[in-house]
């Protein structure tokens, strides 16, 4: 493959991953020629199209992955050296040897030990979501692995930091006395150390989940609007963008809260702020959102919605980075580390999100054929009948718009 077709290839699926727009991006026709001639012929123009935005999304996310996997190796610093640093500006000089003789050679390789293992796994998440990209025309093995790498990433890490590590560092050594009975160091040192390394780890969890946690509203998101351009008819995924919205916006005044008694930084509070407005663009266009629309109009539909969107989250970004880069304790590379992992991850959540919940939509749709044809239908109606006698099913007053009303003749 030339240079030039691998830089179009790379720009398409670029566009693909981050445009997302099934009425304005479709597969190749090499794609279609590849999907139409494989062992299990798919033809369909719709099902090529999803398939080609898969492909792209994973290849791009697995790319992304392998980058933050690339930084965290570079990153990755023994902990007798981090500690030894670490106590060096805190003006106790020390080097790693000693630090691992006053910590304990067991203690240390535990430690060490853990950090390889996360390695490992950032690892294995990207060689994942590699062989799904790879694997991107066998649909049942390409959903699997992909929904498989989506899951092992959210959940092995949080497991991991789950654990008290801190409660099973052994500090006995601080425990000695000499010929004469009398203690080595000062009674309370290995509590006072087991405190140390109990807030480390609280901080180590917070970088390693962090960027997962904050993954999964964002994915979740745009996976909803890009079944929505791929089912314009659909309501549900409208629906998800608008219920999930407010839970982003809260989760980022949360870290707002923290952040702002941590370290009282005003761009980082006028970035969260202003990230966490974006959403709410898509809870004021509710009435926009979930209703069924053309293919012809959806494009239109979402195109200014997005960008208004788009202009919060762009300029709570920009916010964001310049205090990251310039005000925050951490490192350049830390940083890229972290921001790269959860662009990655962002993207691997919108296809295993889209991959469940266009399942489900399928799903919905003929249980709800047979439901309106079945004995329950008349009691369901009677029960939503009963409790709307309390405006309890006043769908305006639930979400505190009031712009919905039409849409109950639509």
């Amino acid at each position: 493959m030339d240079v030039a077709k691998v830089l179009d290839l790379t720009r398409r699926f670029l566009v693909r991953a981050l445009t997302a727009n099934f009425q304005r991006e479709h597969a190749s026709e090499e794609e279609r020629v590849q999907l139409a001639t494989f062992t299990t012929p798919i033809t369909d123009p719709l099902a090529q199209d999803y398939l080609a935005w898969r492909r792209a999304a994973l290849w791009v996310a697995a790319t992304v992955l392998t980058i933050g996997l690339i930084l965290a190796i570079v990153d990755h610093r023994p902990i007798a050296e981090g500690l030894a640093e670490n106590w060096g500006q805190q003006g106790q000089q020390a080097t790693p040897e000693q630090v691992t003789e006053i910590v304990g050679k067991t203690n240390i390789e535990m430690l060490d030990d853990l950090q390889y293992f996360m390695l490992l796994l950032k690892g294995c998440i990207a060689a994942m979501v590699y062989y799904a990209a790879k694997s991107w025309r066998v649909v049942k093995r390409t959903r699997t692995v992909a929904r498989y790498a989506w899951l092992v990433a959210l959940v092995v890490p949080i497991a991991v930091m789950a654990w008290p590590w801190s409660k099973t560092l052994d500090f006995t050594h601080f425990d000695k006395v000499n010929e004469w009975g009398q203690r080595v160091v000062p009674e309370g040192t290995g509590a006072m150390l087991r405190t140390a390394f109990a807030t480390m780890f609280a901080v180590m969890s917070l970088a390693t989940i962090a960027p997962k946690i904050f993954a999964l509203f964002p994915g979740i998101m745009r996976s909803s609007l890009i079944l929505k351009t791929l089912l314009p008819e659909a309501v549900a995924p409208g629906w998800f963008t608008v219920v999930f919205a407010p839970f982003m916006s809260g989760f980022l005044l949360l870290v707002l809260c923290l952040l702002s008694q941590a370290e009282g930084s005003y761009l980082a509070i006028a970035g969260i702020i202003l990230l966490a407005m974006g959403p709410v663009v898509y809870v004021r266009r509710a009435r926009d959102l979930v209703r069924p629309h053309t293919a012809e109009e959806i494009h239109t539909v979402l195109h200014g919605m997005r960008r208004q969107a788009l202009a919060f989250t762009g300029a709570g970004l920009v916010l964001l980075l310049i205090y990251l880069f310039w005000e925050s304790p951490l490192s350049t590379l830390t940083i890229a580390h972290l921001l790269v992992e959860a662009a990655g991850s962002i993207l691997l959540t919108m296809v295993a999100i889209s991959d469940i919940t266009l399942a489900l939509l399928s799903f919905s749709q003929q249980q709800g054929v047979k439901f309106q044809t079945s004995e329950l239908r008349e009691g369901y109606e009677k029960r939503l009948q009963s409790l709307g006698t309390a405006g309890l099913t006043d769908v305006e007053a639930a979400l505190g718009v009031n712009d919905l009303a039409e849409l109950r003749n639509r």
